[in-house]
């Protein structure tokens, strides 16, 4: 049976019938305090499949006041079948695939409703949704895809180490083409898009995190002093050029792993260290002013995390469990404002459920906002 517990508000948004918690310190993060269980709900499970399958959902893209896709599917990393579906907050619709697929769908990219891409990390394929029906873009018979950002129907930029390629695992296409992309783009592992001349990425160094900058034609390395320093970068989002978030993890030499978040507000760049014990996962927009991030605890127990945090520091954050186990792989703030959802999935006796869950927001009033 499903356990959910919310262990604290949003800042900027009241989860209703819960209390609301506040905003931490510049640097530290403080425990987490318990409040009503009726502010989370399941929004959905279902299960793909055989009954032994590990069913899941990995990513959520909102495409609409009211609507988004999630994707995911069967034995992510194994022999598996993806899956895409519309969520519109109450209802799942599936949606048909091309016949033949494998592998998981790991990230997806939506400039509009009617210009959707989704990826398989191990499946080698992009496609594409044009308002209609889905299709494939291109496959790669080697290398993973990493990294997946669409500007628009005739700019997607994708990444991986090797790619299809030997020597680059960044490929572009304008609209009729792929094409290799060699050089520093080659490296990027994640990538979040501002515009089409303003998109950032970041790789991985022998001393930690880098984050690259492409100007619409260039690709150059980014300064962040030392602030990535030791921190194996996971994920990236530039929701602006003033306001771009890194999420990732330090590992001490005795095995202590903490989760970090790096932010560039176009001046400086700042650290926010924790004591949060987890993997850092995914990043997406929260209220004005604040980021979410999905987060795995370290330990034997699966348990979901989605933790919040602004550039004053952390928020308290939400944990999802099951009698099992449970893990959120991705959230997103629906475009009303007026529900936070987040994909991931449930183990069971024989294998797993892949699960929506829901919070409804409320706005806070303007002088509790702060």
């Amino acid at each position: 049976m499903l356990r959910i517990r919310c262990t604290a508000a949003l800042v900027g948004f009241v989860p209703a019938l819960a209390l609301s918690g506040a905003v931490a310190g510049p640097v530290a993060a403080r425990p987490a305090a318990k409040v009503s269980v009726a502010s989370f709900r399941v929004g959905v499970i279902r299960h793909y499949g055989q009954p032994s399958n590990a069913s899941g959902y990995s990513v959520l893209v909102a495409t609409g006041r009211h609507s988004s896709w999630v994707f995911g599917g069967t034995n992510p990393g194994g022999p598996s079948v993806p899956v895409a579906a519309r969520w519109n907050g109450s209802t799942l619709t599936p949606s048909a695939l091309p016949a033949g697929l494998t592998g998981f769908i790991s990230d997806a990219s939506a400039p509009s409703a009617d210009d959707v891409w989704a990826a398989s990390e191990y499946g080698g394929y992009v496609l594409h949704w044009n308002g209609q029906r889905w299709a494939v873009a291109r496959t790669w018979q080697r290398g993973l895809i990493t990294g997946l950002v669409a500007i628009s129907a005739n700019n997607v930029w994708v990444f991986g180490p090797a790619a299809g390629s030997a020597t680059s695992g960044a490929w572009h296409y304008d609209g009729t083409s792929w094409t290799a992309v060699t050089g520093a783009a080659s490296s990027v592992y994640r990538a979040s898009a501002v515009s089409r001349r303003d998109i950032w990425a970041i790789s991985l160094t022998g001393s930690g995190g880098a984050v690259w900058r492409f100007d619409g034609s260039r690709w150059r390395r980014v300064r962040t002093g030392s602030v990535l320093r030791g921190v194996e970068v996971t994920d990236i989002l530039a929701i602006s050029s003033h306001d771009v978030w890194v999420a990732g993890n330090t590992v001490s030499q005795a095995g202590a792993v903490r989760l970090v978040l790096a932010h560039w507000n176009g001046a400086v760049w700042t650290r926010l260290s924790s004591k949060i014990q987890a993997w850092a996962g995914r990043l997406a927009a929260g209220s004005p002013g604040t980021v979410l991030v999905t987060a795995t605890p370290v330990g034997p127990a699966a348990t979901g995390l989605v933790l919040q945090a602004s550039t004053f520091g952390w928020a308290p954050g939400i944990s999802i469990q099951s009698a099992l186990g449970s893990g959120v792989s991705d959230i997103v703030l629906a475009r009303d404002g007026r529900s936070l959802w987040a994909s991931g999935g449930i183990l069971t006796d024989l294998g797993g459920d892949a699960a929506i869950w829901v919070i409804p927001l409320v706005r806070r009033p303007a002088g509790l906002a702060a």
